[in-house]
């Protein structure tokens, strides 16, 4: 098997890639100022820990367009009171096995999304499945509320709408999601199984960088306005529009493999987390912002399942089942090159236990110097550099 040990190893299947000068940091005095920070802004240390760490595992795992860039936004937003760091929700309808809920207009998408997937595994202990539907509130990364459900021994499942980035097949305006889609399955000696993705072969946060980076794209990735395939990022969506207030698709991301099969996938993601979660329609592009639907008249909706092996057989059962399960996939013959066969989620979890052995990963310059202004904000010491 290769050394994937060192700082610079990523997961596989991320193309994209920061082409500024990294630095060093150590692991325990990042972590010491986002906690403190998200208390300063409000947020309980329960909750502090749990926003930290989704996006401080993206960026140990190297996956720095979705890691570390937000935290000083957050923190700044909570800190002016534009941001409510809490995570009340409003069970709009219920039935022992399912509810609709929504949070507060201002309060954080990811803790709002975290009280979601607690509510469907409190309703999954005693019914053996639940399903709850969120209405109004995005979530940016599936894989913390996999886990959610996997350390409660369940498996999860996690479906969310995004912004108008996806044409139909035959199509070219961008009216549906690139359909984030995610299951956690516990394992028992093993890793657990853990499937984050969207539906298009590429997600937009790695066309995105490749913009602001002046690069091109690989080709299959993406059509223009005109339904033309391109390898340019910017026909996506113009460089200026980078940030989540500003940020809509022009161009299309094409479903995986180019894939009527893919679309229709898609199709069914936005069809359910639009109507399950008494959500909006397909969005037209100008009713977009801050990623997310902009009117009250267009909520926005995701849908989070838990369900209980012990309703199916004891618990340690499931597990060593999984454990085989993998143990079989793992152990078939390899093709010439090939060191290893992976399953879902092996390399991100590898990656992010070496790193916190090694206490320290790698982040750009860029970010390095966004937690030094978020030191100073809040009146703790700089992050010391180790290059």
């Amino acid at each position: 098997m290769a050394d994937e040990s060192d700082l610079a190893a990523r997961t596989r299947g991320q193309w994209w890639q920061h082409d500024e000068a990294m630095v060093e940091v150590p692991l325990d005095a990042v972590r010491a100022l986002g906690l403190a920070a998200l208390q300063q802004a409000g947020a309980s240390a329960d909750d502090a820990e749990f926003v930290l760490d989704t996006f401080l595992d993206k960026a140990i795992q190297g996956d720095h367009a979705r890691g570390l860039a937000g935290l000083n936004g957050i923190v700044t937003a909570g800190l002016r009171g534009i941001l409510d760091l809490h995570a009340p929700i409003r069970v709009l309808q219920d039935t022992p096995a399912t509810a609709l809920v929504e949070g507060e207009s201002n309060a954080f998408g990811t803790l709002v999304c975290r009280a979601a997937m607690d509510l469907a595994i409190t309703k999954a202990r005693d019914n053996g499945i639940g399903w709850v539907s969120l209405r109004n509130h995005p979530t940016a990364l599936l894989t913390p509320h996999l886990q959610q459900a996997i350390d409660a021994g369940m498996v999860g499942m996690v479906m969310t709408q995004s912004y108008p980035m996806v044409a139909p097949t035959g199509g070219f305006q961008p009216l549906l999601g690139n359909a984030p889609v995610g299951f956690g399955v516990p394992a028992g000696e093993r890793d657990p199984v853990i499937l984050d993705m969207s539906l298009t072969a590429t997600s937009a946060s790695g066309v995105n960088l490749a913009a602001m980076q002046g690069q091109t794209i690989p080709e299959g990735f993406l059509l223009d306005e005109r339904g033309n395939p391109t390898t340019d990022p910017t026909a996506f969506s113009p460089p200026a529009n980078r940030t989540h207030a500003d940020e809509k698709a022009r161009g299309t991301l094409l479903p995986i493999g180019g894939s009527h099969k893919s679309y229709a996938m898609i199709f069914v993601v936005g069809l359910l987390t639009a109507v399950l979660a008494d959500a909006g329609a397909p969005w037209e592009p100008a009713q977009v912002a801050f990623g997310r639907p902009s009117g009250e008249d267009t909520p926005f909706g995701s849908l989070y399942m838990a369900i209980d092996p012990s309703s199916f057989m004891p618990l340690d059962e499931f597990r060593r089942r999984v454990d085989a399960f993998i143990d079989v996939v793992k152990a078939a013959p390899t093709l010439a090159g090939v060191d290893e066969i992976l399953y879902p989620g092996e390399m991100s979890q590898r990656l992010k236990r070496q790193r916190k052995e090694a206490g320290a990963f790698l982040i750009p310059v860029s970010q390095f110097e966004m937690l030094a202004k978020l030191a100073d904000k809040v009146g703790m010491e700089p992050i010391p550099r180790r290059n």
